[in-house]
């Protein structure tokens, strides 16, 4: 009975109104669509992007059959919006007493894929505890590791049949304070003061009171045309909020905001120091999709004419955009000379997997995700880019590595990049197993230095520089971090008069250089260099510049004997002093009691008549 009562429902909600199109019949069994509906679905045309995120109630209290209406109206609204890596993704977390990432947003990049995985939805069943649920989708789906990108509009969509058994206001209102954008779909017995407590404002707009299940396909075209418009004004204001100035590329310049008031409309301002941190700055790197914070400073930039205008911010460092921070009540009109926000960002390039970060397998970062280069057509010429985006010198060898499968990667059309275009301006999206590792010029850690003495002890390179006495024995040690085996330290000293290079291979990734006697030739500045042959190439790399000084012994020895002499004779002479001193005293003593017995007064009675009077 309840089979027939499924299907009848089914049949009922593909009809042929305009509201309630394009739904499928059945869940494993196939779908048939009604093809003359489908034409007048409402199709969002905006070429906004977005990440949206739908919370669906998986409780008990939604029977069966209600659970296959909700599937039918996502499967709706779902064929609104372009689904793809670059366009619009799509993720759903299943609720009740619990928490099932059903997809993140960057599982499926077709709507078909989607759509498909919306039939395969299982009915979990438990509690409706809607609270937990926000704070779960605030922790986990919209972090960019699980597909939500940096900049763009994030949409939550929550649907609930109940009251939920914990409290909402305050996990709704971190999302928005995120910059998320809440819709609540409320169907029978879910409070409507409740659903008002989650959504966005306004509420005629964001908030959907329905008295049973079937009411869901009344609301797919008025909630696609909402989400879409929404977005579209979301993305307007985010994009046109902030940008870096007078920088040498898209991640480097002085930070402009735009104001929004009234008396400042459509006016770029610049960003006092005072009023701006570095978690704020990572906020910005992040939003213009670029890498991690390198440089925050005034005036690196220039200066600024114009008045200055802002707020302190004050982000969290969990938001999308610099927006949807926190910021102080007061204004600044001005900025002191100097105080403009300057920032620099890395590059989105990285080569992760290898020894250091200037070998491994090429990554580039576009809206919030990470994906390996095709090695197709790539070179060295090519590679050069790379490693200069890294830092990292040049491109010494490139690699193909065959993966047993494809995954989803970039192509990066050599042309492009050789025409001077970025990097991140050339990424095409692709499935491929054939993926580049790169090594760059600049390998090696940088080796340290430093010199052992009995007198001075350990002087490394990052002091001023060290000092040995003639004649004493000192050790030179070249160091370098843990990273591969073998290799060798060629050390160099430089005099006045001469030069001399002393090579030794590395031991436990390091080399000592005794000297037996130091002399005054041995006076001058020192550096070591490792040198590794490693992946058919040969690298090498040089610590700092360590100066040392060979200095006299004689002032010292002379200083060693005469401090005792001088400190036992200060010694002797006090002591006397103090000695005839006391001296001194105890026979002026003697005499004034003598005084006073020829007088026949006793000292005690005398001394007690001074003090009365």
């Amino acid at each position: 009975m309840e089979h027939l009562l499924m299907l009848l429902l089914l049949l009922w909600s593909s009809g042929t109104s305009k509201g309630n199109v394009g739904t499928s019949e059945g869940t494993s069994m196939g779908t048939t669509q009604n093809t003359s509906a489908l034409e007048d679905e409402f199709m969002c045309k905006s070429p906004a992007i977005s990440d949206i995120v739908i919370l669906l109630d998986g409780s008990s209290s939604i029977s069966r059959i209600n659970f296959e209406l909700a599937r039918t109206f996502l499967e709706n609204l779902v064929r609104a919006f372009s689904v793809g890596y670059d366009k619009t993704r799509i993720g759903l977390v299943q609720y009740s007493g619990d928490f099932w990432i059903e997809w993140h947003l960057n599982a499926h990049t077709t709507k078909e894929g989607v759509i498909e995985a919306i039939k395969n939805l299982l009915h979990k069943g438990g509690g409706t505890k809607t609270g937990q649920a926000l704070i779960f989708i605030l922790d986990t789906s919209f972090k960019a590791k699980f597909g939500s990108r940096p900049g763009v509009p994030k949409i939550l969509i929550l649907i609930t049949d109940g009251d939920s058994q914990d409290d909402v206001t305050s996990p709704a209102r971190s999302l928005r304070e995120a910059g998320i954008e809440l819709f609540a779909i409320g169907v029978r017995d879910a409070p409507f003061s409740e659903l008002k407590a989650i959504a966005s404002p306004p509420e005629e707009t964001h908030v959907y009171n329905l008295a049973d299940f079937s009411g869901l396909s009344n609301i797919v075209e008025s909630l696609s045309k909402t989400v879409c418009e929404r977005v579209e004004q979301l993305d307007t204001q985010i994009k046109d909020y902030i940008r870096l100035v007078n920088g040498s590329t898209h991640c480097s310049g002085r930070l402009e905001v735009r104001s929004n008031q009234s008396n400042q409309s459509n006016q770029w301002s610049s960003v006092c120091e005072e009023d701006f941190d570095q978690q704020d700055a990572e906020v910005v790197c992040s939003e213009l999709g670029c890498g991690a914070l390198s440089v925050l400073q005034g005036a690196l930039y220039g200066e600024v004419e114009a008045p200055m205008w802002t707020k302190e911010f004050q982000c969290g460092g969990h938001e999308s955009s610099l927006l949807y921070c926190r910021s102080s009540g007061s204004e600044r009109n001005t900025c002191s000379p100097g105080k403009a926000v300057g920032l620099t960002c890395s590059e989105p390039v990285r080569l992760v997997g290898g020894a250091s970060r200037c070998e491994g397998t090429l990554e580039v970062k576009y809206q919030g995700e990470w994906r390996p280069v095709d090695y197709y057509r790539w070179n060295l010429k090519v590679a050069d880019v790379a490693c200069r985006d890294l830092d990292c010198g040049s491109a010494v060898s490139i690699r193909d590595r065959e993966e047993s499968s494809e995954r989803s990667v970039w192509w990066i059309p050599s042309d492009c990049v050789q025409s001077g275009s970025a990097v991140r301006d050339c990424l095409l999206p692709r499935s491929s197993s054939s993926i580049m590792d790169l090594t760059c010029s600049k390998l090696l850690f940088q080796p340290i230095i430093s010199v052992s003495s009995s007198m001075y002890g350990v002087s490394e390179a990052q002091q001023q520089g060290a000092q040995v006495l003639r004649g004493s024995t000192f050790t030179v040690c070249c160091s370098i971090q843990p990273q591969y085996p073998g290799g060798s330290f060629q050390l160099t000293s430089l005099s006045l008069n001469s030069a001399h290079n002393y090579t030794k291979p590395a031991v436990n990734h390091s080399a000592n250089f005794l000297f037996p006697a130091a002399e005054p030739a041995h006076h001058g500045s020192y550096r070591c260099v490792y040198h590794l042959y490693v992946f058919s190439h040969d690298f090498s790399s040089e610590s700092r510049l360590l100066r040392l000084s060979v200095e006299d012994p004689t002032p010292l020895i002379i200083k060693a004997v005469l401090l005792p002499l001088m400190l036992l004779w200060v010694n002797v002479a006090l002591y006397l002093y103090c000695k005839t001193t006391r001296g001194r005293k105890l026979d002026r003593q003697e005499d004034f009691e003598l005084d006073h017995r020829h007088l026949g007064v006793p000292a005690a009675e005398e001394e007690g008549a001074q003090g009365a009077g």
